[in-house]
């Protein structure tokens, strides 16, 4: 009976322990368990936060890169605004230049140079002398450029200076050219003195292009004799009386 119950305690002891290291096993890996997990998770948060590092100094990286980017392309935009700028200035400045050079051009075409003809000083030929006239008045101007003393003082004026110019009118390549009755009684009286009269008005009119003759009104009234000269047709120019 006492072996029995030894035995019997010897069991339930052994399975004490049998269950205790069981137990402690079990806890034990529990622990090791518990113990290494903090450890992963404090590497894999440092990893985390070395990489977060990274991840933060990288992105760091790249928004100074975009920065830098955008400040480059922010210049390069700078820069091409103002050489689009300088180019529309340089364009805007050329074309200003070139419609100045085309007002200049107006103002030179609006100012005609021509010859207006006065007597040599023996009264047989006709010389010219350079004038420059408007565009917009041209054949009354040269009228009276002819009206006025020639600057060589050799040369005669053949249009009487009160002679008033009613109007010059021109059709299909004819002027009609209708002075006051002062251009017949101030002249100079003479058949060689009205030919040159008569042609120092029309070689100095068909100076301008279009012009080919001249017809004389007085005050209206178609001339068509002045002395004993026949001028009822239109008169054309005569080059064999001019000078050099």
């Amino acid at each position: 009976m006492k072996n029995n119950s030894i035995k019997g305690k010897l069991l339930v002891l052994f399975r004490t322990a049998t269950y205790t290291g069981c137990i402690l096993l079990i806890l034990s890996l529990i622990l090791f368990n518990i113990g290494c997990q903090p450890l992963g998770d404090t590497d894999t948060t440092s990893n985390n936060t070395s990489e977060n590092d990274l991840s933060n100094s990288s992105d760091t990286e790249n928004i100074s890169e975009d920065t830098d980017s955008g400040e480059s392309i922010a210049e390069n935009s700078n820069s091409t605004d103002a050489e689009e700028s300088g180019e529309e200035m340089y364009d805007s400045s050329e074309e200003n230049n070139q419609t100045q050079t085309e007002d200049e051009q107006d103002v030179s075409e609006g100012d005609l140079t021509i010859k207006v003809y006065y007597a040599d000083q023996q009264g047989e030929f006709l010389i010219g002398e350079s004038r420059k006239v408007s565009s917009e008045n041209k054949y009354v101007e040269a009228l009276y450029e002819l009206m006025r003393l020639p600057m060589d003082s050799s040369l005669l004026r053949l249009i009487p200076d009160t002679t008033i110019i009613n109007s010059v009118k021109i059709k299909e390549g004819v002027a009609s050219v209708d002075l006051s009755k002062n251009f017949i009684d101030g002249r100079f009286i003479s058949d060689t003195a009205d030919i040159l009269l008569v042609y120092s008005i029309v070689n100095t009119l068909t100076e301008f292009p279009g012009v080919d003759s001249v017809k004389f009104y007085i005050d209206g009234v178609k001339l068509d004799i002045l002395g004993e000269l026949d001028i009822k047709d239109p008169i054309y120019r005569k080059n064999d009386l001019i000078k050099d």
